[in-house]
């Protein structure tokens, strides 16, 4: 069956003849007449009564036309859900985000989201599992990682970024000295990361203002990827912690935690956004990650 011979009867039917559904829609005489052959052929049924100077409607015809104009009512209605859909975005979008990031960083920005959108519903798993973003229907998926593989029908962008800087607790301090080169550290206990380990060994790759750089070879006490575990670490005094600035800064602004060799630092904490293709993305999607690049750098930067 094809529908557009659906649509050309209704449009004769509603019209009141060939010539006045012409002027309404553009549709050639020539080519309604043809379709609305094939159709009756097709059906093995006339539907209209026509000479020069009669139309009318078969009963066949007339209770066509009743099934077609709703036929044709819920596709103009459709449409106009969609078109109001695309110029408003609601509906709901499924957000991925670590679970740090998600605690400090999403959580005070969301409501901001929420109050200019509030046709947009919102479902955010917060988790440190590796996540599938098609598999799971995941709308967008913030990953915090320095380098994001390519992943088949995937797109990343990056969001925004926040420096690594070297901490440990005043009482650790007291206790084991203050490092005055980066070398130091590896005589420390340390809390790391399992994304430290480099060729089979752990270590830092530190760079100076000056240009020089310094691998430091360090002796982990504590593994863990999420830097909030790794932040309580510090402060309770485990070790010398490498966490990005955004988690550890206010702990060194409350002089919890002792910033450690202040001109050397290390690759930045690199927030990605995580998506597939942009073709017919959801426009609330759309908005959210226009929202993220305008919130979530200065988020981590407090």
């Amino acid at each position: 069956m094809d529908f557009n011979d659906l649509y050309y009867f209704y449009l004769i039917a509603e019209h009141r003849g060939f010539t006045a559904a012409e002027k309404a829609s553009g549709v050639t005489k020539s080519l309604l007449s043809r379709r609305v052959a094939k159709l009756e052929e097709r059906l093995n049924v006339r539907l209209i009564q026509r000479n020069s100077r009669h139309f009318s409607l078969t009963a066949a015809g007339r209770m066509l036309h009743e099934h077609a104009s709703d036929m044709v009512k819920d596709g103009v209605a459709a449409y106009e859900s969609l078109s109001e859909h695309i110029a408003e975005p609601s509906g709901m979008i499924r957000i991925s985000s670590p679970t740090v990031l998600a605690q400090y960083h999403l959580a005070p920005i969301l409501p901001g989201f929420m109050r200019r959108y509030p046709k947009v519903q919102v479902f955010l798993d917060a988790t440190d599992r590796p996540v599938q973003v098609i598999e799971e229907r995941i709308d967008l998926a913030l990953r915090a990682h320095q380098l994001i593989d390519d992943e088949p029908g995937l797109i990343s962008r990056v969001i925004a970024a926040s420096h690594l800087v070297l901490v440990a607790s005043p009482d650790f301090l007291s206790h084991h000295g203050l490092p005055r080169h980066p070398q130091d550290i590896g005589n420390l206990s340390t809390i790391s990361a399992v994304t430290d380990r480099h060729e089979g060994e752990l270590r830092w790759e530190l760079s100076c203002q000056d240009g020089n750089l310094e691998i430091v070879r360090h002796r982990p006490v504590l593994f863990c990827l999420n830097p909030r575990v790794q932040l309580e670490a510090a402060l309770q005094g485990i070790g010398v912690g490498l966490i990005p600035h955004s988690i550890a800064g206010e702990s060194i602004r409350q002089g919890l935690l002792i910033q450690l060799l202040p001109e050397w630092t290390t690759h930045n904490h690199i927030i990605h956004a995580v998506f597939p293709s942009r073709k017919f993305m959801n426009p609330a999607i759309r908005v959210f990650l226009d929202y993220l690049v305008a919130t979530l750098p200065e988020s981590l930067a407090l």
